[in-house]
């Protein structure tokens, strides 16, 4: 199974570029302190602000601190936001859409409550649950998952919808297995290709969404170096140094394209419509 997916998922040239860009950050971030010349908070006053070249290829920002040191470090902070805020996600939507499909009784308070959250805009929910919380990395994965979970509650629901009423279904309950052993060893794995899809592209939506957080100042709090707190650091000075923020903004855009397109890509793996 997992070898075809693979056989069909490497025909497609650009979301093979954009595992492979991932893979690269995701490296990046976990050897950070062998890669980084400097630390992420190391100051020296007297090289401010130098524009890109050889000994900083991205400069330093108003403090003297390497940006290409703190880039590396940030990609610590945005991608483990980007994976654990959708873990958050998948938990808490996969749970409340089992529930939902597979309870009638259950299904109108859920979803009830699902379009009630949905009816918030997403960032003002985040910055409410991160206002209420207070700023930290834990909150920020924290309000930028749980603003997420009504998407994967529906995602969810819908899968074990079309699901459960599938003849293997029945034959279990026909044999005497009792809920919950159908729910986890014959739903769920017919019903998790549409939710992989989702968190896939859901952690584009999460890098965003904190990097807009920390932009506003709701996010990770200096000094650590988060993409989206570098970016809001650096708008002071875009006329005069535009570096501070290109550089920053063009590493959100690199994540979030790969990610998008490898959520293509596995889409159309496992979408069975689309099998040749």
């Amino acid at each position: 199974m997992l070898s075809e997916i693979w056989r069909r998922f490497k025909k497609n040239k650009q979301a093979l570029v954009g595992l492979i860009v991932l893979i690269l950050f995701v490296l990046i971030a976990i050897f950070a302190d062998q890669i980084a010349p400097y630390g992420y908070d190391d100051q020296d006053a007297s090289r401010a602000m130098i524009a890109p070249c050889a000994e900083h290829i991205f400069g330093t920002d108003n403090l003297g601190r390497d940006q290409l040191s703190r880039l590396i470090y940030g990609s610590r902070y945005s991608l483990a936001i980007g994976f654990l805020a959708v873990g958050i996600s998948v938990i808490t939507g996969g749970i409340l859409g089992v529930l939902a499909a597979y309870y009638p009784k259950l299904d109108n308070i859920i979803m009830r409550c699902m379009d009630l959250f949905m009816a918030i805009p997403q960032m003002l929910l985040a910055m409410c649950i991160v206002t209420a919380l207070g700023s930290s990395l834990f909150n920020l994965m924290l309000a930028v998952g749980l603003s997420s979970t009504p998407k994967f509650a529906r995602v969810v629901r819908a899968a074990v919808m079309s699901t459960r009423e599938q003849e293997f279904v029945e034959a279990a309950r026909a044999i005497g297995a009792n809920n919950w052993r159908i729910i986890v060893h014959h739903i769920l794995p017919n019903s998790i290709s549409s939710l992989i899809v989702q968190a896939t592209l859901a952690m584009a939506g999460a890098i965003i969404s904190a990097s807009a957080l920390s932009f506003l100042g709701f996010g990770i709090q200096a000094p650590l170096p988060e993409w989206g707190a570098m970016l809001s650091t650096g708008r002071r000075y875009i006329r005069t140094e535009p570096y501070l923020t290109v550089i920053p903004g063009l590493a959100i855009m690199v994540v979030v394209y790969a990610l998008n397109v490898v959520g293509d890509g596995l889409r159309d793996c496992l979408d069975p419509r689309l099998k040749k």
